[in-house]
């Protein structure tokens, strides 16, 4: 089978080449980044082409492709790698919202992902961790209203806002300042900061868009009831999202983890104050959700407070995008492997 990244270099590119020997051993790949260059994975050195050899009359096509790219560039070369007869997942914003084209998380509606489609859109880092947990719950105790916060990794702002933050906080935490006057205000080091991009006339900014627009698609629940706030704290890799969900009858938190221990790719952490359950966490389960803590409030037995926690780069991005692609090509490694949900 024949493997295409686009985007090869990046984070969630890099990710991909680790996943991908354990789903299709063999697999031959063919990557592509802004300019011809090698990158280094596990000791192991790949030849990387520029993009543009894919407008090339003789562009060779494949089986599959994952575009790892910003909006912009996805609405390029997607197109031309469905010409060349690629399956493509792409994971950029470009395609989300377009109905013709399945948003999926796996796990939750990859049943969707028929032999008929050619092109799936991978969801946002946060939204995938989110809709894994909500799936079962919903299918169990219905959902009336649902408030999420998220609390970000730099990670997620790809990998040069990644190095720059890993050098401000070498030097600002090397100051010992007990106040953190060493670190800008603006900046993600030693920080926490509005996810605030492209905030639109509603105070809402395009990631809490996302996440409350893709879980109604992807849960295929009209209207879904959701408010989010979104912020940005000083963590290489992790996401963590705090959830209320009101539900359609009052719930325990037993109630809530028997739910989940029905879902796939769902770790629950059982300690009642979360202990084990943190951002860190999530890159010793790259390829899980780590669900916990579960409380119900005080004034409303019908609504339960609990934390999603999930590795961006891999459960948020490249391990649902595998996944996703394994409903066309079976996967050799099962953790790997969607089971076909609907939601």
């Amino acid at each position: 089978m024949r493997v295409c990244i686009l985007g090869a270099t990046g984070l969630v590119g890099r990710e991909l080449l680790h996943l991908i020997p354990r789903a299709w051993p063999g697999a031959q790949l063919a990557l592509f980044a802004s300019r011809d260059q090698e990158v280094e994975v596990d000791g192991r050195r790949f030849e990387v082409k520029a993009a543009n050899a894919l407008d090339a009359l003789d562009a060779t096509g494949g089986e599959l492709a994952f575009v790892a790219l910003d909006d912009e560039h996805s609405a390029r070369y997607v197109p031309r790698l469905l010409a060349l007869g690629y399956r493509v997942i792409d994971k950029s914003n470009a395609y989300r919202g377009d109905p013709a084209v399945p948003l999926v998380a796996a796990g939750v509606n990859d049943g969707l992902v028929g032999d008929e489609v050619r092109l799936v859109a991978n969801p946002n880092c946060t939204t995938i961790p989110l809709t894994l947990a909500l799936a079962p719950l919903r299918r169990r105790f219905g959902i009336r209203g649902l408030a999420v916060s998220t609390y970000q990794a730099i990670s997620g702002a790809g990998i040069a806002a990644l190095d720059q933050f890993l050098l401000d906080a070498q030097v600002g935490y090397a100051a010992q300042n007990r106040l953190g006057l060493a670190f800008s205000p603006s900046g993600y080091a030693g920080n926490t900061v509005p996810h605030n991009g492209k905030t639109d006339d509603s105070g809402f900014s395009a990631e809490e868009r996302k996440l409350m627009t893709e879980s109604s698609k992807i849960l295929a629940f009209a209207d879904l009831p959701i408010s989010a706030q979104a912020c940005r704290v000083a963590v290489a890799v992790g996401h963590y999202e705090q959830v209320w969900l009101t539900c359609e009858r009052p719930v325990t938190p037993a109630d809530v983890a028997a739910a989940w221990a029905e879902g796939p790719f769902l770790r629950v952490v059982p300690t009642a104050d979360g202990a084990g359950l943190s951002a860190l966490a999530c890159v010793h389960e790259r390829d899980l959700t780590l669900v916990g803590r579960v409380r119900v409030v005080p004034h409303d037995p019908a609504t339960v407070c609990f934390t999603v926690a999930g590795d961006n780069l891999r459960l948020g991005a490249a391990t649902n995008a595998v996944r996703i692609a394994a409903r066309w090509y079976p996967a050799v490694d099962p953790t790997l492997q969607a089971p076909g949900d609907m939601p």
